[in-house]
């Protein structure tokens, strides 16, 4: 019995009868239990702060595969990294959680309460690493800037609770096929569960798994097999085209500079196989400026292909009759995420003179453009050679141990954490050495002009393939240390009640260490250049008290106090310090009023503080690769810049090369946020959950975007500099990203919840809707401090939208042997990506391709789910569904930015289509 209304109390939705219960039973025989944010131990159901519970139940209903496809579903998530950003979005296969769109480096993710290393070098935490077989409940924390987790937890706590205890041995499968090719997924797990902590005096769980999902191809669904895009003007309704394609193409453009007769530095563009033939290779599009420009979204990837492997283990002793016991948590997992994007974009210089110049550049020049001639840049596509492909291992080791119980009348749980995040990534295939390639160039083993793909003889293709390099790239290795203890205990009497504190402290060290594989750190990779190593190491501590007082019989008040210091970095490398320590007290003010037992209000206020990532404060300024979007020339005359001094390194169309580095003067962001609500629960088993949040942000550390700085380039200007690339020797116009201190943001809005049960015919029916309701979304313009924008229902200049309006809606219906449960998953249209004329991604598809200025309005989003389980015996159990039931396939979108798939926005609609699964559990 005391289990039994201990996990109702933990749903959030027992209050009224439920709660008026819970508390008689408690004094009896009910455990005090530990709810997600707060450190006083009480009845679940009279926690104040929201609190949304999802228990395996809800999970298994939901019909996904791993962790993350649960956590991204929830309403109140919007802002996170998917899957898809690993394909050329800088992912690196890591998937996360953000709570609100505040952002997923607010956002703090828990494993049984305690924090984990960490995916990056701030504090943001790859939620595939946590086993979803092992997964006992989620508790996500709407409120933020927890006292007993940390002030940094600005938008909220999201707490993985692992299974704990005995229990039968069960064997779960399940298997899921999309209707279109790809995107399969296999996984199976097993746990076992012994002993009883209060009769046996020890428990221990453990539990396996192992994942298996199939990638899914661009050309594996019609709209994103292609970054041509035809469509028509949605205002005139006249025939238009969108294409980002890269000049880097297969066979090659050639950029040849020269100088003319008054000295001033030209350059043209040549591309042999359309001289020769006439026209550009399948796959191309001819702008006319003398290039064939590449459809790389042809070859790209939609979903990577994901390997996993997961253990989690659990013990727990008693100590004696000393009223604590020993625990520990154990979690390990490997996974490999397999991504690939186009072919090796490789720039490389041709001599003039050259056996190769002479025959497919020369005959193409002016007199006057061979004698002024100062270099000759090769733009080559390595199409051949076959995609880059990525394998994104990681490698975590998550260990606890420590003791709880009761002494003195204090409630005392304290631990050590180790916790260790190992991430290399290696290169599968596609990366051409650079002295190999040079070599097999020179001697003619590898002639690439000529041939459109597919048609390089087979020996020059094995040459072509011998370049390549396969192996380690870089290695990321994050540790975490630490220790907390924290009690709480019945403080003094009132007429009202006992009033409760809690103090408790936290330490722990973070290093993070990022180095480059000798044997290519240093440009060995055509057209790659210097990787840098940093290793970097810091502390945090923090320390804080928390009281409970109930004012009147209904009405309690929690207060909290809490300071936090974070050392400056330390560089294992090069020694010395980097940055500065940095401190703070925060503080949190909550209140719960109940009236009538039906009824119960809350609010709370509190303030934040959360410093900079470790790479944000310390890493120096480095290669970044290129722009993900092609842009016009922005020093141009048309912005008043042709006769800066960094114009003569800007060719007119194409991708910007891209710096990244740190600012080791950045301030903490600080941060405020205030909710209020209320939770009604009359009888007739209906209930309701409404809470208003508002959150805001100062001294926010944010980078300006790439599509900013190429469009306002005399805002910007002090971000722009020049590249030379170690392969050609040659400088292009380059952008900097780098971090600043003075933004603000603001985000406000409403979380709902409504549920209600009743008795249907034989049967049970549960419908529940719940979601959030987007208020306020905004933030300054990066690099001031009081120019507001908007990313609400619209793409911002931050390239995301935010939406006001995301709901779930669902109906169970359990009837005998059976339950059978429809959801519904909505999420509101929004203004895409703008595109004006001088953006010039969007022409007339006529023969005049003039630059037209569009702006798409993106429909509404919605699937469909339906599930069917069924308990064929006692411990048998199988459960097949359908997922995105209509087939509903994503709105086209004119987003260029990002990841590298075209035609839609993964982030917000899936390409996997209609899919269908089977699983079974089986315990023994």
């Amino acid at each position: 019995m005391s289990r039994s209304v201990r996990l109702i109390c933990a749903s959030g939705l027992a209050l009224g009868m439920h709660a008026a219960y819970a508390q008689e039973v408690a004094k009896e025989s009910i455990q005090r239990v530990e709810i997600t944010g707060s450190s006083i131990k009480r009845i679940a159901a009279e926690a104040s702060l929201p609190v949304q519970s999802f228990s395996q139940k809800d999970i298994q209903r939901s019909g996904v595969t791993s962790v993350t496809d649960f956590i991204q579903q929830l309403p109140v998530m919007q802002g996170f990294t998917v899957a898809a950003d690993s394909v050329g979005g800088g992912g690196g296969g890591i998937t996360t959680a953000s709570i609100h769109d505040v952002g997923e480096a607010y956002t703090l993710v828990l494993l049984n309460g305690r924090r984990m290393a960490p995916a990056t070098s701030g504090t943001t935490i790859d939620i595939n690493s946590i086993p979803l077989s092992a997964v006992e409940r989620i508790e996500v924390l709407t409120d933020g800037a927890s006292a007993l987790y940390g002030a940094d937890a600005i938008a909220g706590v999201v707490n993985f609770i692992l299974k704990k205890g005995a229990a039968p041995l069960q064997i779960d499968a399940k298997y899921s096929k999309p209707q279109s090719p790809g995107a399969k997924d296999k996984t199976v797990s097993i746990s076992k569960g012994f002993g009883d902590i209060d009769e046996d005096g020890y428990s221990v769980f453990l539990a396996a798994s192992h994942q298996e999902t199939e990638r899914l191809k661009g050309f594996q669904r019609d709209f994103a097999k292609t970054g041509i895009i035809n469509f028509n003007d949605p205002v005139t309704g006249k025939p238009l085209q969108f294409f980002n394609g890269s000049s880097r193409s297969i066979p090659p453009n050639v950029t040849i500079r020269y100088k003319d007769a008054a000295n001033a530095n030209k350059s043209v563009n040549v591309n042999p196989y359309l001289q020769i033939n006439g026209k550009c290779p399948a796959r191309h599009v001819d702008l006319g400026d003398g290039q064939c420009t590449f459809d790389y979204t042809s070859s790209v990837e939609i979903a990577p292909e994901i390997q996993r492997d997961s253990f989690y283990g659990s013990g727990s002793i008693k100590l004696g009759n000393s009223g604590f016991k020993a625990f520990t948590d154990v979690s390990l997992n490997d996974s490999h995420v397999y991504a690939n994007i186009a072919a090796y974009p490789a720039e490389f210089s041709l001599a003039k003179g050259t056996p190769l110049f002479n025959k497919y550049v020369a005959p193409y020049l002016t007199a006057a453009q061979l004698a002024g001639m100062t270099s000759a840049t090769v733009k080559y596509r390595l199409q051949d050679l076959g995609g880059r492909a990525y394998d994104y291992q990681s490698k975590t080791t998550h260990i606890v141990a420590g003791i709880d119980g009761n002494a003195f009348g204090w409630d005392v749980n304290g631990a050590f954490t180790f916790s260790e995040n190992k991430s290399p990534t290696n290169y599968v295939g596609g990366f051409p050495l650079a002295d190999k390639f040079n070599a097999a160039l020179s001697n003619g083993s590898i002639d690439p002009f000529p041939y459109a793909l597919g048609e390089m003889p087979s020996a020059m293709k094995d040459a072509l393939k011998g370049t390549q390099y396969v192996g380690n790239y870089s290695n990321t290795e994050i540790k975490m240390k630490g220790f907390d203890v924290h009690g709480s205990h019945d403080l003094f009497t009132l007429p009202a009640g006992k009033s409760q504190i809690a103090v408790g402290a936290d330490y722990r060290t973070t290093s993070y260490s990022e180095k480059g594989n000798a044997a290519v750190s240093h440009s060995e990779i055509l057209f790659d250049d210097d990787q840098a190593s940093f290793d970097y190491k810091r502390s945090n501590s923090g320390a804080f008290s928390e009281v409970l007082v109930p004012v009147m019989k209904d009405l309690e008040i929690t207060g909290s106090l809490r300071y936090d210091r974070v050392s400056k970095l330390t560089d294992n490398l090069k020694g010395g310090n980097t940055g500065n320590d940095q401190s703070a007290t925060t503080y949190k003010i909550s209140t719960r009023y109940q009236p009538v037992k039906s009824l119960l209000f809350r609010a709370a206020y509190g303030t934040g503080f959360k410093a900079a990532s470790m790479k944000e404060i310390g890493q120096p300024q480095a290669d970044f690769g290129v722009t993900g979007g092609t842009y016009n020339c922005p020093l141009s005359a048309a912005n008043g810049l042709a006769n800066h001094p960094l114009a003569q390194y800007c060719d007119t169309r194409g991708q910007l090369e891209v710096f990244k580095g740190g600012n080791a003067d950045l301030k903490p962001e600080k941060s405020k946020q205030y909710s209020f609500g209320m939770v009604f629960e009359p009888a007739g088993g209906f209930s309701a959950k409404l809470d208003f949040w508002n959150v805001e942000i100062r001294d926010a550390v944010t980078s300006v975007s790439e599509s900013l700085i190429a469009s306002q380039p005399n805002k910007y200007l002090s971000l722009y500099t020049t590249k030379t690339k170690a392969s050609t020797g040659i400088k292009s116009l380059a952008i900097i990203l780098a971090p600043i201190n003075i933004g603000r943001q603001e985000n406000q809005g409403i979380d709902y919840d409504l549920m209600y049960r009743s008795k249907i015919g034989d049967g049970k029916l549960t419908a529940r809707l719940a979601g959030t309701y987007m208020l306020k979304s905004r933030y300054t313009t990066p690099g001031t401090s009081d120019q507001w924008e908007t990313s609400l229902n619209e793409y911002g200049s931050d390239d995301k939208v935010s939406f006001r309006n995301v709901l779930k809606a669902s109906g169970t219906y359990e009837i005998g042997a059976f339950t059978h449960t429809l959801t519904a998953n909505y999420r509101n249209g929004y203004k895409d990506k703008h595109h004006d004329i001088d953006n010039c991604a969007v022409n007339t598809n006529d023969a005049a391709q003039d630059c037209v200025d569009v702006q798409l309005q993106i429909p509404s989003y919605t699937t469909l789910d339906f599930q069917t389980q069924y308990k064929v015996m006692q411990n048998f159990e199988l459960t097949a569904g359908i997922n995105n039931l209509a087939d509903r396939t994503p709105p086209l979108s004119l987003r260029n930015t990002g990841s590298h798939q075209l035609g839609y926005d993964p982030r917000y609609a899936s390409a996997v289509g209609r899919t269908f699964y089977l699983s079974g559990s089986y315990k023994f």
